[in-house]
């Protein structure tokens, strides 16, 4: 799509694009969502609640845990950024297709790989979209710069520009693909797969929610997508065929002054295909706590923020960030390596650099327990039964020699079976007092054989005294 007729001045041209009216924001390239037509005031009747408002939400289920807010949409999540706890869970690993969402990691991973001054040029790869879907215009032999591509993709939901800067960086679409999904596998996704980069319908692109929040957490951690996400707007300069600017509105609402405006709104990503319905990612910050809402199938654009507002203020309400040495934290009782290590002082350092996301009213007793692998102590939090976090530090020597301590025989058979040079003695109580497996077939067999002549002998004996019995009664009769 073109932008027509722009203003001569650049202040008011800035203030008709940011507001109309009301504080409406125009849309230059309008995701293919109910957003984009206008709701007449005169009818005020809402969509029925659907289904899906009353399914399960699995995190009210952990004891101790703050109740979460019913939602419309049919997935949800609510993850700490830093700690990457889970705070509100509702059906995270159902798999939905997350349409434009999508774009999150075609963006990340093409500003990882692309200097943003770098000029592509486009293919007929712009041609190859649903008719009707988002772009905004770009035609082949066109040239944009990288950071205009991240730009188109993250604001303005560009189908075309995604596809062919997919092209562009794996020299076709689906090799790119590969790269997407390989890197989904990378950060610990489990249920997602995808065949396209820009998020139009197929029943093989699908993500769930847990997966999605670590991938727009992983997103998030790169500095250029953040200050991207966060634009309000983007002007892509006139180009080698177009002789006109694009002005590129973001169209994540809740970080726009306006009846969606969410205070903390870092920007996020929103999707919307027929089949999809309608995705939400959403970054906000509050009181230095970071909070990523991932949304699929919800019902329709004023849903999906009502909800995510929703979940944004019980994460921020229900919970607080503390450090672990700031809190009664105790090893649980059947970690006896916690308890050495504790007592030693030896759990200061790891303590002191992690901290946990708690309900703010705490029922549960806070636990944590040790593990030791590959000379990395490992140490996991617990509220009651509920996992909460993770830290893993270097073992020091002084662990280490408390781990050997409380298990010298696992310590000695390891030493073994490593040594290349086994001693006699080593060896003595593992082979010498254990008889090979032969040995306990014969053993069976004799115990048997001496059991069975036993009772034939018994037998002969009886059959013989009633012999006798019967030769001295027939003596008697004679």
């Amino acid at each position: 799509m073109k932008k027509r007729g722009l203003p001569l001045f650049c202040a008011l041209l800035t203030s008709v694009v940011l507001t109309v009216g009301n504080g409406t924001t125009i849309v230059m390239a309008t995701e293919a969502t109910p957003e984009a037509s206008v709701v007449s005031p005169e009818t005020p009747e809402e969509p029925p609640v659907p289904e899906s408002y009353e399914w399960e939400i699995q995190s009210n289920n952990i004891p101790g845990w703050p109740e979460g807010p019913k939602v419309m949409a049919e997935t949800a999540i609510v993850m700490d950024m830093d700690t990457e706890e889970i705070l509100y869970a509702k059906g995270i690993d159902e798999k939905r297709a997350p349409a434009s969402t999508t774009k999150i990691l075609t963006a990340m991973l093409a500003i990882e790989k692309v200097p943003f001054e770098t000029q592509i040029t486009f293919t007929d790869e712009v041609n190859n979209i649903e008719a009707g879907s988002t772009h905004i215009g770009i035609k082949p032999g066109e040239t944009l710069t990288m950071k205009d591509c991240a730009y188109a993709i993250l604001l303005a939901s560009a189908n075309e520009v995604s596809s062919g800067v997919a092209e562009y960086i794996g020299t076709t679409v689906p090799a790119f693909v590969d790269m997407m999904n390989q890197r989904a596998k990378e950060l610990g996704c489990t249920n997602t797969h995808f065949v396209n980069a820009n998020g139009l319908y197929d029943e093989n692109h699908y993500t769930t929610a847990r997966d999605l929040a670590i991938i727009a957490k992983a997103a998030f951690q790169n500095e250029t997508f953040r200050e991207v996400v966060k634009t309000p707007y983007y002007i892509v300069p006139k180009t080698n065929i177009t002789d006109e600017e694009r002005w590129l509105n973001n169209h994540h609402k809740m970080i726009l002054q306006g009846s969606e405006y969410y205070e903390g709104c870092l920007g996020g990503k929103t999707g919307y295909t027929e089949k999809a319905g309608n995705t939400l990612v959403t970054y906000a910050e509050r009181n230095g706590r970071k909070l990523v809402c991932a949304l699929l199938a919800d019902v329709n654009v004023v849903a999906q923020y009502t909800d995510t507002k929703a979940l944004l203020d019980y994460g921020f309400n229900s919970f607080q960030r503390l450090d672990t040495t700031a809190v009664s934290l105790s090893p649980a009782k059947s970690d006896k390596l916690g308890k050495q290590l504790e007592e030693k002082g030896l759990l200061s350092t790891a303590l002191e650099t992690t901290s946990i996301s708690v309900p703010k009213e705490l029922t549960e007793e806070l636990t944590y327990k040790t593990t030791l692998e590959n000379n990395m102590l490992n140490i996991d939090y617990y509220y009651g039964k509920q996992q909460i976090g993770s830290s893993s530090m270097q073992a020091s020597d002084e662990i280490l020699k408390v781990s050997q301590e409380l298990s010298p025989k696992e310590v000695t058979k390891t030493d073994a079976s490593v040594s290349p040079n086994p001693t006699k003695d080593s060896n003595t109580s593992e082979k010498d007092n254990i008889l090979p497996s032969w040995k306990y077939i014969a053993l069976f067999l004799l115990i048997t054989g001496i059991l069975f002549y036993i009772v034939v002998l018994i037998v002969n004996i009886k059959r013989s005294i009633k012999r006798r019995k019967r030769k001295k009664a027939r003596e008697r009769r004679d």
